[in-house]
């Protein structure tokens, strides 16, 4: 059979295909088609793909709405799958235990995989409970790492019981890798502290300030956590923040408690910042906040007469939005 993977807009390579590439190359012709469709609606653009030649098109998508930017022409047996389609199609369980084809991403240097599923928070924005529900082991190192660097992306990995033994083994090994989606600081212990510090770890440890009512318990956690590592500007905080929320008293409290702990922020826009009357202030923050060098070195006034010398009226807006 002619075979035709679909990656609709994964930044990294999309563990799913290739592992249907791993099951299919034994026999078929495989070929991966990469889209790029973007997260943010503003860049999105329609996406025409000829399916006609090929027997089965696997079709992956990682964000809600991607799909309705693709126009299939031709005719072939056609599966979608991933998040962005449906929380309940998963692989098979033969397919899901493969190991993962890197070829077909030629351009890759690092392994990517998942030690645990699941998660025991129960996030009104996160969809991880209801897809892969309590969390659970269901690889191990040796399984992932394959090459020099490795990004794991478990959601809670310290919420898992034996997580300890799992960062014990990645410092014995000198693993050099990352919790890509960032780790739980409400469950940073004295022990997860001082392996996660004497890791090779790749970039900046990345925790969470999602919600007001956690403030003293991630305070007292980053303390905690910076008795073993001292670093300056090498801890950040995704500062999830959305449309309902107020811009002054929870997004800005949360970003300038990141600015007095001397700690970077990324700002993470919940999909209907992009519906919101705001929707220029969001974008603005979010290019001053995700930028460390901008961060660091100048404050959010210099920053937006820095971004518009010429358009007084978009920096009054944002001042005036934000009361600066």
């Amino acid at each position: 059979m002619k075979v035709l993977l679909v990656d609709v807009d994964s930044k990294i390579p999309n563990l799913a295909l290739m592992k249907l590439s791993t099951f299919h190359k034994p026999w078929d012709d495989v070929e991966l088609l990469r889209l790029g469709i973007s997260y943010y609606p503003s860049r999105k653009h329609k996406k025409v793909i000829d399916v006609s030649g090929y027997d089965k098109v696997y079709v992956s998508t990682i964000f809600m709405g991607s799909l309705d930017y693709i126009e299939f022409g031709g005719e072939s047996d056609i599966i979608c799958g991933g998040t962005g389609y449906s929380l309940d199609v998963n692989l098979p369980l033969d397919i899901s235990e493969l190991e993962c084809d890197y070829s077909i991403y030629p351009e890759n240097d690092s392994s990517y995989g998942f030690l645990t599923r699941g998660c025991i928070r129960d996030c009104y924005f996160c969809v991880v409970p209801k897809k892969e529900g309590w969390i659970r082991q269901v690889a191990n190192v040796c399984d992932i790492v394959m090459h020099d660097k490795t990004y794991f992306l478990d959601n809670n990995i310290l919420a898992l019981d034996g997580h300890e033994d799992i960062l014990q083994e990645l410092v014995d090994k000198k693993v050099k890798y990352q919790f890509k989606q960032g780790l739980d600081i409400r469950l940073i212990s004295d022990r997860n502290a001082e392996l996660l510090a004497q890791s090779r770890y790749i970039g900046d440890y990345t925790f969470a300030f999602d919600d007001l009512k956690f403030e003293k318990q991630i305070t007292r956690k980053l303390e905690l956590f910076r008795k073993h590592f001292t670093r300056v500007w090498k801890i950040r905080f995704f500062i999830y923040c959305n449309a309902n929320q107020d811009i002054i008293s929870d997004v800005m409290y949360r970003l300038n408690w990141c600015r007095d702990h001397d700690v970077l922020p990324y700002l993470m826009r919940d999909i209907n910042c992009w519906e919101s009357s705001e929707q220029d202030v969001y974008t603005d923050l979010a290019a001053y906040c995700n930028q460390p060098s901008l961060w660091k070195k100048m404050s959010l006034n210099e920053y937006i007469i820095k971004r518009f010398p010429r358009n007084v009226l978009r920096q009054e807006k944002f001042l005036s939005t934000l009361k600066y």
